[in-house]
């Protein structure tokens, strides 16, 4: 027989701790992968303590399911981490830190004069707020003939790169132990076509439709687009790599002003003050708390 007594000490769960909204603004999205409210901002939960040791365990941070867990965990209206867009889950992920721990955030960056690390502290609400929002999709134009439609990168597609160039660096790293020359000239080529592959698969997956425009026909085929990209003009690929770029600047700002006060940095006796591209690299934040 079911258990229906409420628990007495559900008046102390967590409640959200901050609202946000994310770049996609849920317009990529079915219920099933996200439900944005009317107001367009997501509640944030603090982690609790299991969401903590999963995002401190190595391999569920490299395949991806530590992120989705701890996403899926405090932020109940996502509901399949995966298929969202990298750039809502970075905002998301930033979005959990300041509620778990707080709005500032240790960062640091090299100082342009003598390299040494230089620290400061960001603000989580600050950060949010420089979010810009994707537009429904990106018009590439081949010529008079083709206007190709490209969408943002997914969190699968991310992982799907981040555990490639991950095998990547310890095969490359490898090749130091291997005595025979053409034996290693062999691995190394290998390991640059795996790369290259990966490449052209993520630009091929970016690609939402192709149109061609005098018969007024949307292609949708994934294995015909391939095909397309395999056999175009390498201009087509590099002006895919140019708007996925600008897609991937509409997340969140990461250029903070940082001090250095090394003394011979200084200038007539003020810390030397630089402008620096910070990573704001969510998995570092949480592995470093």
């Amino acid at each position: 027989m079911a258990n229906n007594t409420q628990n007495p000490l559900s008046a102390y769960f967590r409640a959200p701790k901050l609202y946000t909204g994310i770049p996609s603004a849920g317009k990529y999205y079915t219920p099933d992968v996200c439900e944005v409210p009317d107001s367009g901002e997501l509640p944030i939960f603090a982690m609790t303590a299991k969401d903590e040791m999963i995002m401190k365990n190595p391999d569920a941070l490299l395949n991806g399911e530590a992120v989705a867990q701890v996403i899926q965990s405090c932020v109940p209206n996502v509901k399949n981490a995966r298929k969202m867009l990298s750039s809502d889950i970075d905002v998301l992920l930033i979005a959990i830190q300041g509620a778990t721990y707080g709005d500032d955030i240790d960062v640091s960056a090299p100082c342009p004069k003598c390299e040494q690390p230089c620290t400061g502290t960001a603000s989580v609400n600050d950060a949010l707020t420089t979010m810009g929002i994707l537009d429904d999709l990106y018009s590439v134009k081949h010529g008079d003939d083709l206007v190709i439609k490209v969408k943002p990168f997914t969190y699968a597609s991310t992982i799907k790169a981040g555990i490639t160039n991950f095998q990547s660096t310890r095969s490359l790293q490898a090749l130091a132990d291997i005595p025979d020359e053409m034996e290693r000239l062999k691995l190394f080529n290998e390991n640059f076509k795996e790369i290259s592959a990966l490449n052209f698969e993520l630009i091929a997956d970016s690609i939402h439709s192709i149109k061609i425009v005098d018969q007024d026909i949307d292609v949708t085929d994934r294995n015909q687009i391939a095909e397309f990209l395999d056999n175009a003009d390498s201009s087509v690929g590099k002006a895919v790599e140019e708007t996925i770029q600008k897609i991937n600047e509409s997340g969140i700002n990461t250029q903070m002003q940082l001090e250095c006060e090394a003394e011979e940095c200084k200038e007539n006796g003020e810390t030397f003050k630089f402008v620096s591209k910070v990573n704001f690299d969510p998995v570092n934040f949480f592995t470093a708390s």
